[in-house]
C-alpha cells in the first residue's frame, strides 16, 4: 500500500519491473549511483521542514494569540502562496512563525507542505522527468507529520513533566509499523532500487499530456496528494492533544481496526509478491485473501486509515474536520482508482475474459464469500 500503493498516490502495481535491471537498461554501475543519489535526495527534502519545526520549536516560548480570526489569518498567509520563498522567510520569522507554529499547528502543516511537497517536489519531478518521489513519500510524509504533533507543545501533559497521552503513544506506534511495513513493500518491490520508476498511472498521464505535463502533474500529483496525505493525517492532532480524552472503548476498535488493515495489506501484498515469483502462475490471482476481494491490499489500507480517524474521535467525540482525509480519499481509490487498475488488466486479451468472470464472481474490495471457480493457467 501506500496503498501499498494507494488511492491517487501511492500505486499497487501488478507488474513490477525485474529487480536487477533498470527500466531504462542501465548497467549495475550507473544504477548503484543513481540509487546513492536518490537516496539522499528521499531523506534530504525531510530536512529542510525538520530544521524549521525545531528552530520554532527551541525559540518560540509563550506566544501572544493574535487578534486576527482564523478566516483573516489563513487569507493574509495565503498571499504569499504565489511566492513561496518569502513565504518561507516569514515561517522562519520568530514572531510570525511561532504565532503559526504554536496556535494555528494545522495551518503551518498545510503551508509546510505545499513549499516542500506541493512545489519542491514538483520541480524534482520536472528535473527528473519522473514522479517516484512521492511513492516512498506516502509513508514518509504521514510519519513526519505524526513527528510534527507528537513533538507539538499542544501534546505534552501538563501534569506529568512533559509526557505524552497513551493514546499519543499508541498511535504513533500503529503509524510507524504501518508506515515502516508499507516501506519494506515499496523497496521490496523496486528491487531495493531507488527511482527505478514511476506510477504506471503517472506514466500514462505523462504520455497523453505531452509536453503539458510539466504543469498539469502540479494539479494530477502534487495538489491531488496534498488533500489526501494531509487530510488522511488530521485524526493525529485530536489523538495525540494532552487534554484528550482517557482512553476509552472507542479506542480499543480504533486499535483493532488499524492492526487489521495493516496486517490485511501485508497479507495480501505478499499473496500477490508470491503470485507473481510463481513462474507457471495462473492467469489471474485468485488465492488466498485475493480469492474473497478483487482488491485486498487496498481494503486494508483503508481500513487503517478508518482506524486512525478513530482514533481522532475518541480523543476529541468530534468527526468534523478530522473525516476530511477519509471522505476524500477513500471515494477517490474506490471508485477512480481500482477502475484504472482493473481497466489496465482488461488490457492483456489472452486474460481479459477469465478477468471479467472473476470480476463476476469476486467481490471488488470488501472480502466476502462468492462462488469457487478455478483460474486457468498461463501457457
Amino acid at each position: 500500500s501506500s496503498p501499498g500503493k494507494y488511492a491517487l498516490i501511492t500505486p499497487f502495481r501488478h507488474l513490477p519491473p525485474p529487480c536487477w535491471q533498470d527500466q531504462m537498461g542501465a548497467s549495475r554501475e550507473p544504477r548503484a549511483v543513481k540509487n546513492v543519489l536518490n537516496a539522499i535526495l528521499m531523506f534530504g527534502v525531510i530536512v529542510p521542514p525538520a530544521l524549521l519545526t525545531y528552530h520554532l520549536s527551541s525559540t518560540c516560548g509563550a506566544v501572544t494569540k493574535s487578534d486576527a480570526s482564523d478566516m483573516e489569518l489563513a487569507l493574509d498567509w495565503l498571499r504569499l502562496l504565489l511566492r513561496p520563498w518569502a513565504l518561507l522567510k516569514r515561517l522562519a520569522a520568530t514572531e510570525a512563525g511561532c504565532e503559526l507554529y504554536v496556535h494555528h499547528p494545522a495551518m503551518y502543516v498545510n503551508l509546510v507542505y505545499f513549499i516542500v511537497v506541493d512545489v519542491g517536489f514538483c520541480i524534482i519531478y520536472v528535473l527528473q522527468s519522473s514522479t517516484w518521489l512521492i511513492d516512498p513519500h506516502w509513508q514518509l510524509i504521514p510519519m513526519s507529520i505524526a513527528a510534527f504533533w507528537y513533538s507539538h507543545p499542544d501534546a505534552a501533559l501538563k501534569t506529568d513533566g512533559g509526557s505524552r497521552h497513551p493514546r499519543a503513544q499508541l498511535a504513533l506506534a500503529l503509524l510507524f509499523l504501518w508506515a515502516l511495513r508499507l516501506l519494506h513493500n515499496y523497496f521490496r518491490r523496486e528491487g531495493w532500487n531507488f527511482g527505478l520508476g514511476e506510477d504506471w498511472r503517472y506514466a500514462d498521464m505523462r504520455a497523453a499530456h505531452g509536453a503539458a505535463w510539466w504543469l498539469t502533474q502540479f494539479f494530477a500529483v502534487s495538489l491531488a496528494q496534498h488533500g489526501m496525505l494531509v487530510g488522511l493525517t488530521l485524526p493525529l492532532q485530536a489523538a495525540m492533544a494532552a487534554e484528550g480524552s482517557a482512553l476509552n472503548g472507542l479506542d480499543v476498535v480504533a486499535f483493532l481496526i488499524c492492526l487489521g488493515g495493516i496486517c490485511t495489506g501485508c497479507v495480501a501484498d505478499n499473496q500477490l509478491r508470491r503470485y507473481m515469483l510463481t513462474k507457471d502462475r495462473p492467469l489471474i490471482l485468485e488465492t488466498g485473501l485475493w480469492r474473497y476481494s478483487r482488491h485486498p491490499n487496498h481494503f486494508g489500507e483503508q481500513s487503517w486509515w478508518i482506524g486512525l480517524l478513530l482514533f481522532g474521535v475518541a480523543a476529541k467525540g468530534q468527526w468534523w474536520p478530522i473525516c476530511f482525509g477519509v471522505l476524500f480519499n477513500h471515494p477517490l481509490d474506490t471508485f477512480v482508482t481500482l477502475p484504472l487498475i482493473e481497466q489496465r488488466m482488461l488490457r492483456g486479451p489472452e486474460r481479459a475474459q477469465l478477468f471479467r468472470e472473476y470480476q463476476a464472481r469476486t467481490p471488488l474490495i470488501v472480502p466476502l464469500p462468492r462462488r469457487s471457480g478455478s483460474p486457468k493457467k498461463a501457457d
